[in-house]
């Protein structure tokens, strides 16, 4: 599969749960909890694809799948509280959600958060820091999903692409 296609889907399911939920508008508790579900059905086959393949899985696409997949299990088994609390943090939700995967991938994973094997774990410490700072842009901008969310997650992606390059390229240990 091309490079750029491959780029192109990697946020399909969160794509479609945007879409999905907020198509006409403010979405109803119904719609809000179909789009979860819907997918979280997506985020589970993207990650069935992709977790066997030999590269990492990029740590932004995990925590997307993540933040949908429990978000789809609340709506399944009625566990309203957790619905509740993505709702009362908005868009900073699934920010916050890319901060903990990044931590742990960070100190964790021989990866790092910026999925490359054998990287210098500076460079994910900086789209970790990148990311923590994130989080006050999403709650200032909240309920405001492309300032909230969707800028911050490409500027994020971007990130960790340049910080991807940079270990492949092996110029991390030289920063």
């Amino acid at each position: 599969m091309s490079k750029w296609i491959f780029a192109l889907i990697q946020f399909f399911p969160l794509s479609m749960f945007a879409t999905y939920a907020f198509w006409s508008g403010v979405p109803s508790n119904d719609r809000w909890v179909d789009a979860f579900q819907i997918s979280a059905c997506l985020g589970l086959i993207q990650l069935a694809i992709l977790l066997p393949q030999k590269a990492p899985l990029n740590r932004l696409v995990l925590a997307g799948n993540i933040y949908l997949i429990l978000g789809g299990l609340a709506g399944f088994f009625q566990q309203w509280w957790y619905l509740k609390l993505y709702g009362s943090l908005r868009e900073s939700a699934i920010i916050i959600l890319i901060v903990i995967v990044g931590s742990l991938t960070t100190f964790i994973s021989s990866s790092g958060f910026i999925a490359v094997k054998g990287s210098p774990r500076k460079l994910s410490i900086y789209l970790l820091a990148a990311t923590v700072l994130m989080v006050p842009f999403a709650l200032y901008f909240e309920g405001n999903r492309i300032y909230a969310a969707v800028l911050p997650i490409i500027f994020l992606a971007i990130f960790q692409r340049y910080l991807s390059y940079i270990a492949k390229k092996g110029y991390g240990s030289k920063c």
